[in-house]
């Protein structure tokens, strides 16, 4: 009974931090969305601002990440083209590069890339910012840090986020025309005809949603693991794993729920 009874409370206590954990992060994003919707909150400054997130967390990286998913995807398409043929589906070939490889891969990968650079370090700065004090420092100069150091983060990881995959999607299929149909033009109809077929309004307002939510991830999950750090030096690193610990399932739980929604 002792046992039983420890294991209860143990799963409600687990249930209770679960809890917490998601009503902060849903907390912190409505503040976020009220202050993205005032107009007060546009000024140079706050543009200045978005602009060097999104330098920062996407154009700096940008020959990075391009040889990474050029990589990726050359080998992703010599597999998914190989055991077409072996399979006698060439003529499926193309929409199973672009629905394997643009709709869920790239856009997966390319959240995992932008945590895994930008989000810790966001979690990082943030969880220093708290124990050192600045963040009480700056509300104290009436400098607002939700107005200029976490909303541009979030604005930034969105836009990154989305503009990579985009960029990432679009060398993708440039790669699977040259693999199908060579340095020729004889397939371009046929190749168009699919990608119109496939990538319909729903499709792309989809990706485009799905992209956007993991650009919330990787900034958003970050920023509040910074603020939940107890104001002692060693717990940075702590912060940082549990920050990182959650984008990942944030990650992995966003792109099963779009798989679910397409195809199920």
């Amino acid at each position: 009974m002792n046992f039983l009874a420890a294991s209860i409370e143990s799963l409600g206590a687990r249930f209770v931090g679960w809890f917490g954990v998601g009503y902060g992060l849903f907390a912190f994003a409505g503040r976020a969305a009220l202050l993205l919707l005032d107009r007060s909150t546009w000024n140079r400054a706050t543009y200045d601002v978005v602009i060097k997130q999104v330098y920062f967390t996407a154009v700096q990286i940008l020959h990075v990440f391009l040889g990474y998913a050029l990589v990726i995807s050359w080998l992703l398409i010599t597999i998914i083209l190989s055991t077409a043929r072996e399979f006698g589906l060439t003529e499926f070939a193309t929409e199973m590069t672009i629905r394997v490889l643009v709709l869920e891969l790239l856009p997966f990968l390319t959240a995992l890339f932008i945590a895994l650079r930008s989000g810790s370090a966001i979690n990082t700065e943030v969880a220093l910012m708290r124990v050192n004090n600045e963040l009480d420092a700056l509300a104290h100069c009436k400098v607002p840090p939700m107005q200029f150091e976490f909303l541009p983060r979030l604005i930034g990881g969105v836009i990154s986020v989305v503009v990579l995959a985009a960029l990432a999607g679009l060398l993708a299929l440039l790669l699977a025309y040259l693999s199908i149909y060579g340095l020729t033009m004889a397939g371009f109809d046929a190749f168009t005809q699919t990608v119109a077929k496939i990538f319909d309004f729903r499709i792309v307002a989809g990706l485009v949603i799905k992209c956007a939510l993991f650009g919330l991830a990787v900034t958003l999950i970050p920023v509040v693991s910074g603020l939940e750090t107890p104001k002692k030096l060693f717990m940075v690193p702590v912060s940082v794993l549990r920050g990182m610990m959650r984008v990942f399932f944030a990650i992995v739980a966003i792109e099963v729920l779009s798989l679910a929604l397409k195809y199920i």
